[in-house]
């Protein structure tokens, strides 16, 4: 062959020959076997809506991943003859495989890919070569289909290659003779295949709408990334300059956009000439949400930061969001009347004096936590406690909070009817404003819209160590209460009195068990269950007369106990009221047939009922509590009359 030009011929490049073969000097070349479609799959990219990170981001290598051909042949593929696939150093895998005619794009018609399927056996992926026997002859000009699975090559595999990884399609005859009956001579896309990282994020302690430290540990591959972008969980974000310490490898830290999903993003600017070993000491600042989202990972990924080429990315457990430990609110819902909520947490963390502890309540609780509406049960000295708003109330810590077991008694007015946002959040926070623990979104109690109770105030007879006390507690019903057919959910059949923790009750018979309102309807005539030393439960009989359960009026209750020493942390009494139809009846304040529950803050040692310690002044105390000039007379005369009927004043 050749070409002439310029009236000069100039001879053509030799492509083959065979020589010295007499009479049979004639071959034949292969046909053509065209790629029209490629295409690399991972196991993310197969389900994007599962993996929304994942299937972004380019395969890595050394996984597994599907690859799908679509070719035509310009010579026939007859039955028994092979096609042979192969890419090394990819490694073919026998776990899927399927050759079928290409689907044709239409419209309005449904496509049945057992109809298109090509017959065929595979024979084996030896020397990383995927073999298939033809079952059903390949026509020429026909577009097909073929899809299998593979392994990618690892970092070190691709880079001993040295050069871009092609793949080969052919078809041969059997018994094998010099040449492939079609082939495409290795013309290939290269598929875009990246390295996986090890990465890990690492922080002391994570707590609820909170911004911490994350350390950042990743190890790059062969090729160093000059910028990284990290991929937050959802509700996570990063601060305008989140940057903490950049250990010698990062310059910069910024939100960068979004991830499609709402997944907040950082970019770290990597310094010169790109991240070529592991992290130490990288640490950025992360603004934690309410609580954890479902889907805890976290992801970064390593590019080029002036071709955009992503060079590996890794993926890492997420940071556990910690809400603070044991935390608990008690208080009656009942609408319109004043009544101490109760708050219960122990955190592990050290609050410097000049911190606070900012509380979050649902609308319409009406808040009140000056003087007297304010029961510093288990805290460090305060500063007083203000409103700020509605909703929002805030109370000064004058001393140091060391981690442990606190607590403290509000007063609020509960809304007629449910709110909207019936949550409750606790913030602690140092005295720079950071936030150190917090228990967010609390699920608030239900309203109890057809009740009017309310308690009675908490009394005792003395308060000595170790010695005998006589306590009076209760509730008033305002109004009647509901019957079956105004409130059927809201009805009452058992009162469960609960003690803190270190007292016991001395009350060995119904003689030791004053009721002081006869009225109550009690289920006769075992409603007393005195058996556990820490708890009394008292069974009504429901709807006995008429159709309320209880009427107006005071119902108290006396009886005798043992004061221990230490005092409890906790020192909060609790008077619950429940409700029927449920067979082990109220064991405890969080039972399900709890209706609502009274939560009465206690006495401390030699702390004497209506203010002040024995031998003290009430300012002393500060633990003062209010009483009305009546009330006062009235418990005054309750109280003698109790050490009479005992007849002791000690244990």
């Amino acid at each position: 062959g050749g070409m002439l030009q310029n009236g000069v011929w100039n001879p053509g490049t030799k492509k083959d020959e065979r020589l010295d073969c007499g009479s049979m000097c004639s071959f034949m070349l292969p046909g053509s076997l065209d790629i029209s479609y490629d295409k690399l799959q991972n196991q993310y990219q197969q389900n994007p809506l599962m993996y929304p990170v994942q299937s972004r981001w380019e395969a890595q290598m050394g996984r597994p991943a599907q690859i799908e051909f679509r070719f035509s042949l310009t010579q026939p593929a007859r039955v028994g003859n092979e096609l042979w696939i192969y890419g090394l150093p990819y490694q073919p895998t026998m776990q899927m495989f399927s050759l079928a005619e290409a689907p044709l794009v239409t419209f309005g018609t449904i496509d049945d890919p057992s109809s298109r399927a090509i017959k065929n056996k595979l024979k084996d992926v030896l020397d990383r070569k995927l073999k298939v026997t033809l079952v059903q002859g390949l026509a020429t000009y026909t577009v097909y289909q073929v899809v299998f699975s593979v392994i990618l090559p690892t970092p070190k595999e691709k880079a001993a290659l040295g050069k871009p990884i092609r793949w080969t399609l052919e078809t041969w005859a059997y018994p094998y003779g010099e040449y492939p009956t079609n082939s495409n001579d290795g013309v290939s896309r290269e598929f875009p295949i990246v390295e996986e990282y090890k990465f890990r994020v690492e922080t002391s302690r994570a707590p609820p709408v909170a911004e911490v430290n994350v350390g950042i540990y990743v190890e790059p591959g062969i090729n160093a990334p000059t910028s990284l972008v990290v991929v937050a969980p959802l509700l996570f974000n990063f601060s305008t300059d989140c940057l903490v310490n950049g250990g010698g490898f990062v310059s910069s830290c910024s939100p960068n956009t979004p991830m499609p999903d709402g997944r907040k993003t950082a970019l770290l600017k990597v310094l010169e000439p790109g991240l070529q070993r592991p992290t130490t000491g990288l640490i950025i600042k992360v603004q934690t949400p309410a609580k954890a989202p479902l889907n805890k990972a976290w992801f970064i990924e390593g590019r080029d930061a002036f071709t955009d080429a992503q060079f590996g990315w890794g993926e890492a457990e997420g940071v556990v969001i910690e809400q603070m430990a044991e935390t608990a609110v008690t208080y009656p819902g009942v609408p319109g009347i004043a009544a101490k909520m109760v708050f219960r947490f122990k955190t592990q963390v050290l609050i410097e004096s000049g911190g606070s502890l900012q509380v979050e309540l649902p609308e319409g609780f009406d808040p009140k936590c000056s003087g007297v509406y304010f029961d510093s049960i288990a805290l460090p000295t305060t500063g007083g406690c203000k409103i700020l708003d509605p909703t929002n109330l805030l109370v000064m810590l004058n001393s140091t909070m060391v981690p442990g077991e606190y607590a403290l008694a509000i007063t609020v007015s509960p809304p007629a009817q449910q709110p909207i946002r019936n949550a409750i959040t606790l913030i602690l926070k140092d005295r720079l404003g950071n936030v150190r623990d917090a228990a967010v979104d609390i699920v608030g109690l239900d309203i109890q819209d057809k009740l009017k109770i309310q308690s009675t105030p908490l009394m005792w007879s003395q308060s000595k160590a170790l010695r005998s006390s006589v306590i009076t507690l209760g509730f008033e019903a305002v109004e009647p209460l509901p019957d079956l057919v105004v409130g059927a959910n809201q009805q009452v059949s058992e009162i469960l009195i609960s003690l803190p923790v270190g007292f016991v009750h001395l009350v060995n018979g119904m003689n030791d068990f004053t009721a002081v309102n006869e009225d109550m309807p009690f289920q006769d005539p075992n409603w007393l269950d005195f058996l556990q030393k820490d708890r009394l439960r008292i069974t009504l009989n429901l709807n006995r007369s008429s159709w309320t359960t209880l009427k107006p009026g005071r119902y108290q209750f006396r009886f005798p106990v043992l004061v221990p020493s230490p005092m409890p942390i906790f020192n909060v009494w609790y008077v619950s009221l429940c409700k029927p139809n449920y067979p082990e009846g109220c064991n405890r304040v969080n039972d399900p047939g709890v209706l609502l529950t009274f939560p009465l803050p206690g006495f401390d040692i030699g702390e004497v009922y209506g203010g002040g310690k024995m031998g003290l002044t009430s300012a002393a105390s500060g633990r003062r509590r209010p009483l009305t000039e009546v009330g006062a007379l009235w418990s005054l005369a309750t109280l003698m009359l109790a050490s009479c009927l005992l007849g002791q004043g000690q244990w």
